[in-house]
């Protein structure tokens, strides 16, 4: 399920993933995830673009995951980033700068400040830089912050 949904967030942020769909679906499948359109999806062809993404929304609607809007896509890319600040994968500062981003991308004006405080936090690393303890751990807490008022919904 975990690939329908990144399908699903590059979708809502108009990446083209048409040719991808069909083979998802199948892999999809073939680990268990059925839905009467997830099969007709796995049957199309690479050439059949715009007939997959309709196809693949009314699969993700029909397993209760749909594709979000924009803002939704956003604001999962930033608990992915937060996600990945708080279990110390990745680099924090690329992560706090993808949080500011997609926050002030999102249209949704209660992420900003978010993205402020992790920005503040990652400008204020490098001026710093003797204290990256303090502030890789300054960020774990406003990651925990963001994910604990923002939680993922369950499917």
């Amino acid at each position: 399920m975990e690939q329908l949904r990144d399908l699903a967030i590059r979708l809502a942020m108009d990446e083209p993933v048409g040719d991808d769909l069909p083979m998802a679906a199948a892999h999809a499948l073939t680990r268990g995830i059925d839905s009467p359109s997830l099969r007709e999806l796995a049957g199309l062809s690479k050439g059949q673009s715009r007939e997959a993404v309709d196809l693949f929304r009314q699969a993700m609607d029909e397993l209760g995951c749909p594709v979000p809007d924009k803002s939704g896509a956003r604001l999962h890319l930033m608990r992915e980033a937060a996600g990945s600040i708080v279990a110390g994968k990745g680099d924090p500062e690329e992560l706090a700068h993808e949080i500011y981003w997609q926050a002030c991308y999102s249209g949704l004006p209660d992420l900003r400040a978010v993205g402020d405080r992790l920005l503040e936090l990652y400008a204020g690393w490098g001026a710093t830089h003797d204290q990256a303890e303090e502030a890789v751990a300054a960020m774990k807490a406003a990651a925990q912050s963001f994910l604990r008022d923002h939680p993922a919904p369950t499917p």
